[in-house]
């Protein structure tokens, strides 16, 4: 009963902590870190930690598994070169100046290299979460931010897997070869046999979660075998399950037990938090800190820059990456438990971490308004749109559509069925491709960035329509335009009712609500279906094609999107 009653009080704890940071807005890791500390500090509940650290490597190995699951190369294959260069570079600027204001601020040789590596990183949980929940996984932003988080990924397993060997194992040739033996094993098992297990498995939603753990445990045991963490194990185990057709079945299946041991093994760190000789460690702290939300991101935006991306982009992917990694989190618990680094490392890292996801949350929920404070400083950089790969599309049009996914598809398909001349303004590069191939005018962009709006034609236009989710941005729109043409009529979007009320007030002509047309639309319907049976059979097929259509486009409800 004792092992219940800690593991209870870790989870009652977190629960709680969650819930209050949930309502401030906050990421939930730093809720979960600083309940730990609670527990640990100030009622001092858990006393196995041995036990509970053990399950929370479990967490740590589930972590991995999912992180491998998520890594499709396909949705980031265009911007594969751009997240490669970035990454790297990024990766190598930032270890390297860390390291030596590290050295500068008086730490060990060996201490410095693991605040290099903490520095380097960022949070792939923190970042794919924020953009899943506002359903920007698909634009050009996001798909860099998660490009260059699968290049970090990838350069923080192989920091992990040096590090622990370094600590642990003498690598030999005999080791070299049975890990070469078993990663060529699992690639032939990818390639030639999973898919059919699974296959089968696929039929029983029981069977495909017991399958994938099976995967997930035998990599990880095989791995540990060798003296390797069994998180790698795991990762690997994920990779390879990543091109399967069941991966995001699989992914569903382990969230949540993934979600719980991750509990576990943030509040366990949290337990290890101790504030002894923590006054040594506020100039650090502060200096670190500049590093990353700071340091880090202006690198990462020079870089993007140097690769003709806007200044927009770039300043929005560079800020979404300035935090501290949870696999920083793991490296330095990995050093400390190997006696390689003292626990005052861990504790630098952990307020690092609690600092920086914060600022993510913040920044992530602001970045049109922090992107606009800094337009003037980011003109100096601005690049000619025509060097794109993607250029404008001009020429005449009388309705301007910004944001073609979704909603934006049945209003082009409207609009192009009345013969009216549009443009359509998006920020996902592969919907550019795809209406360039169909003929539609088309421009690259944000409709609110200042450089877009200069390019459009808003004095000729007798209609705009915006379906974009952010109701800052739709506000700014609706502002913009009707100070360049009063009599333009304007459709916007909103999820809220005060929201809509308000774009109401500034002049918009009509306020799209989309949870509340499917029950304006099945109202207007019924009298007809009760009515005419033929035109019910008729609108159901054509309702059947029009799914079928934007299943080919790759539509799907923003719920069900991300990773």
């Amino acid at each position: 009963m004792d092992i219940f009653f800690e593991i209870g009080m870790l989870v009652i704890f977190a629960g709680i902590g969650s819930y209050l940071a949930k309502l401030l807005r906050q990421p939930l890791i730093p809720a979960y870190i600083v309940s730990g500390i609670i527990i640990g500090n100030v009622f001092s509940l858990v006393t196995n930690h041995e036990l509970i650290s053990n399950l929370s490597e479990m967490g740590i190995a589930f972590l991995l598994f999912m992180v491998g699951l998520e890594m499709e190369f396909r949705k980031i294959k265009d911007m594969g070169i751009v997240s490669l260069l970035a990454g790297t570079l990024q990766v190598a600027a930032v270890f390297i100046v860390g390291y030596f204001v590290s050295l500068l601020l008086g730490f060990q040789s060996i201490e410095a290299v693991y605040i290099g590596i903490v520095l380097a990183f960022s949070s792939t949980m923190i970042v794919i979460k924020i953009l899943s929940d506002n359903a920007e996984t698909d634009t050009l932003h996001g798909r860099l931010a998660i490009g260059i988080l699968v290049v970090q990924d990838i350069l923080a397993i192989s920091a992990l897997s040096y590090l622990t060997s370094v600590s642990s194992v003498s690598f030999g040739y005999s080791i070299m070869l049975k890990l070469a033996i078993i990663v060529g094993s699992g690639i032939l098992l990818s390639k030639y046999v999973f898919p059919q297990i699974f296959h089968f498995a696929a039929r029983s939603r029981e069977l495909i979660l017991s399958m994938a753990l099976s995967v997930c445990f035998l990599f990880a045991l095989l791995f540990y075998s060798l003296g390797l963490s069994i998180t790698i194990g795991a990762f690997f185990a994920g990779v390879l399950l990543a091109n399967l057709p069941y991966s995001i079945e699989i992914a569903g299946k382990v969230r949540p037990l993934r979600d719980f041991f991750s509990i576990l093994f943030f509040t366990s760190l949290g337990l290890q938090l101790t504030f002894e000789g923590v006054g040594s460690l506020i100039l650090p702290l502060i200096v670190l800190l500049v590093l990353v939300v700071m340091l880090k991101p202006v690198i990462i935006m020079l870089v993007l820059l140097a690769m003709k991306l806007k200044p927009r982009t770039s300043f929005i992917t560079a800020a979404s990456l300035a935090q501290v990694s949870e696999f920083s989190l793991i490296i330095v618990l990995g050093g400390v438990a190997a006696g390689v680094v003292p626990t005052s490392i861990l504790t630098l890292t952990l307020l690092l971490a609690v600092f920086s996801m914060s600022f993510t949350s913040y920044f992530m929920s602001f970045e049109s308004r922090m992107y606009r404070s800094f337009t003037s400083l980011l003109s100096r950089f601005r690049v000619d749109v025509s060097r794109s790969k993607i250029r404008c599309v001009t020429g005449s049009y009388d309705a301007i559509l910004c944001g073609y996914d979704r909603i934006g598809y049945s209003v082009l398909k409207s609009l192009m069925a009345k013969k009216r001349n549009v443009m359509v303004v998006d920020f996902n590069p592969d919907i550019i491709r795809k209406l360039r191939a169909m003929g539609v005018q088309c421009i690259y962009g944000d409709v609110c960035d200042p450089e877009i709006m200069s390019r459009l034609d808003l004095e000729n236009t007798r209609l705009l329509i915006s379906t974009a989710n952010d109701f800052k941005d739709n506000l700014l729109l609706l502002q913009k335009v009707k100070a360049a043409n009063s009599h333009i009529v304007t459709l916007v979007t909103a999820h809220k009712i005060e929201e809509a009320l308000e774009l109401y007030k500034c002049g918009a002509e009509y306020v799209i609500l989309p949870h509340f047309l499917g029950g304006e639309m099945v109202s207007q319907l019924i009298p007809d279906f009760e009515e005419n049976q033929l035109q019910m059979l008729m609108h159901k097929y054509r309702h059947i094609n029009d799914l079928v259509a934007r299943r080919d486009q790759g539509h799907e409800h923003p719920t069900h999107l991300g990773y």
